[in-house]
């Protein structure tokens, strides 16, 4: 087959080149209605699971904000994915709060930069700051050299909005839109509150912020209130949408090569259910895909395409095992709730049990995907539903009352963990075209109702989900609650434990790395950690690997980039 583009299986829209991004993605169902909010005033929340396609709506919104020459909005786009950075200032500095509220301005500076760069007419704006100047302001923060920022260096609210209103005069708009991707990071919730109070700050009668949030972990600060202060944006694509299956099977059009769709297409049922497996998040299809190429070690470029009932399942079962481990990287990311995230995947197991009970002997379109949970639901359960819709292992679909048996939340269940555990029928001889229509032509009202206590198999939950608190350093004694500064027992300081020191001194082999990869990498270079190949400045260091060239150095650094997002 012909040689297959580096680009084919970038996972993520912001890693792809605007002519590639104009070219591979589709029109979302619902992208009109959605983009239209993106540009007008009013500050908005998009929300969705990773890989559901918030950052690929957000640039689509950039660009054509930027392709508008008669009026409009001036749009600027900043991806914050790196701001765990600065968690560590949190754990040192009395004055992190001003410090990441510099990097905030600073990297809208550079997205209004970037704005200006790009825009077609290109207007001359007699700004404060260079890019260059700007750049290594933010990369020093980053590095937490706060000492290298000098008081004539640092920005505040008014020189930023002041600099914006220049540029809305030179290019003629009477307005800014600010696109602010991976902005509510959902692994520091001190810095979370703060943008959230910088997000409140911002907003104006020519400014209107728009955000990418994730569902179920988003801290908001006390001040900002979610209705009021922003309205949100759901765009997790329904699979019991009409418009769910032509959607995805567009963007494989777009994507792939016209040979490989021919392949995939002679087994369309097949092709169905692999797009359902898939659960609404277009990046979990192209990770499904790309299982079915399969790389010659001899000859760079060289690929066969495999596409039967055994590699579909194959491929299934690698986007549920990849939920899950989306899922169980919580426990480093959000120490504090390690024991919640342990029993909360035992929990999900049980609901998966639960659901495999109801539809056995049911026909076809009897089969239950949805698990009802009866209210009100305990606050620890409530945040293990958090972090399943965080992962996109549950779907929330609202509520629904049963009468005198209560009131009941209804959660979709992933798709591919359903077809991975043999959930569906209760059967293990079931064919291709079932699947498909029990997960095409469900009906709506067939759900499994359970209740907290089944779920969870106890009604002491706060004994069921105990906070993780790490010990004295010095004598190992419990701390007492979360916000202790000092050992009960021995009186010593107690230690600040830094989310982000804790992911990037894991061992490169946890990345999705293959084992004779993470071996050519040790043996070839100094590289043995995440943070050694963040700190791998110009890829100097992965570029000694044997068969490792640009495209793979960036893509190994894009995975590293990945665990602190």
């Amino acid at each position: 087959m012909p040689e297959k583009s580096e680009n084919l299986f970038v996972e993520q829209a912001e890693y792809l080149e605007p002519e590639l991004f104009q070219a591979w993605t589709t029109e979302h169902p619902d992208e009109e209605r959605i983009l239209q909010k993106l540009s007008q005033t009013g500050a908005k929340l998009v929300t969705g699971p990773r890989g559901s396609g918030k950052t690929t709506l957000l640039l689509k919104a950039y660009f054509r904000m930027l392709s508008n020459q008669r009026g409009g909005a001036l749009p600027i786009y900043v991806n914050f994915k790196s701001s765990l950075k600065l968690e560590p200032l949190y754990k040192s500095n009395a004055n992190a709060v001003y410090w990441f509220n510099q990097w905030l301005l600073l990297k809208i500076y550079q997205g209004l930069l970037r704005t200006l760069s790009e825009m077609p007419s290109s207007p001359e704006v007699d700004l404060q700051w260079s890019k260059q100047d700007v750049d290594y302001l933010a990369g020093q923060l980053e590095l937490g050299q706060t000492d290298l920022v000098s008081g004539a260096n640092q920005l505040d609210l008014v020189a930023l909005e002041e600099n914006i209103h220049r540029a809305l005069a030179a290019s003629g708009k009477a307005r800014c839109v600010l696109l602010l991707d991976d902005a509510a990071h959902a692994f520091s919730a001190e810095q979370q509150r703060d943008f959230f109070d910088f997000f409140r700050q911002i907003k104006s009668r020519t400014i209107s912020p728009k955000a990418a949030i994730y569902p179920g972990v988003t801290i908001y600060s006390s001040t900002f209130h979610l209705g009021h202060d922003a309205e949100e944006i759901d765009i997790w694509l329904k699979p019991n949408s009409p418009a769910y299956i032509p959607f995805l099977l567009t963007l494989l059009e777009r994507r792939l090569p016209t040979e490989v769709l021919e392949r995939l297409r002679q087994e369309e049922e097949l092709l169905k259910l692999i797009c359902f497996a898939s659960f609404g998040m277009p990046r979990a299809l192209l990770n499904m895909i790309q299982t079915l190429y399969h790389e010659d070690d001899e000859k760079e470029h060289e690929y066969t395409v495999e596409f039967s009932r055994a590699s579909a399942f194959r491929a299934i079962k690698n986007v549920f095992e990849n939920t899950m481990s989306v899922y169980r990287s919580l426990r480093i990311k959000l120490p504090l709730y390690e024991n919640f995230i342990t029993t909360g995947e035992q929990l999900f197991i049980h609901g998966l049990d639960s659901v495999k009970s109801y539809n056995k002997g049911k026909p076809v379109d009897r089969q239950s995907v949805t698990l009802a949970i009866l209210t009100p639901l305990p606050a620890e359960l409530i945040k293990v539903l958090g972090f399943f819709q965080y992962s996109g292992l549950l779907m929330p679909r609202g509520e629904i009352s049963r009468g005198e048996k209560g009131v009941f939340e209804l959660y979709s269940i992933h798709y591919a963990a359903l077809v991975d555990r043999n959930v569906l029928f209760g059967k293990r001889a079931i064919n291709i075209s079932e699947y498909v229509e029990a997960l095409e032509k469900r009906h709506s009202h067939e759900f499994t109702r359970v209740s907290p206590k089944t779920l969870v198999g106890t009604t002491d939950f706060a004994q069921a989900f105990p906070l993780s608190l790490p010990p004295c350093h010095i004598c190992h004694t419990p701390r007492v609650s979360e916000g202790a500064k000092f050992c009960l027992n021995c009186g010593a300081k107690l230690q600040q434990v830094s989310a982000f020191e804790s992911i990037v001194s894991r061992d490169i082999q946890d990345l999705p790395l293959t084992t004779t990869r993470v071996e050519r990498i040790k043996e070839n270079s100094s590289i043995r950690t995440i943070k050694d190949i963040l700190m791998d400045h110009e890829n100097r260091e992965i570029r000694k690997v044997p068969r490792v060239g640009p495209y793979w150095a960036k893509r190994i650094y894009h995975y590293a980039e990945e665990c602190i997002v």
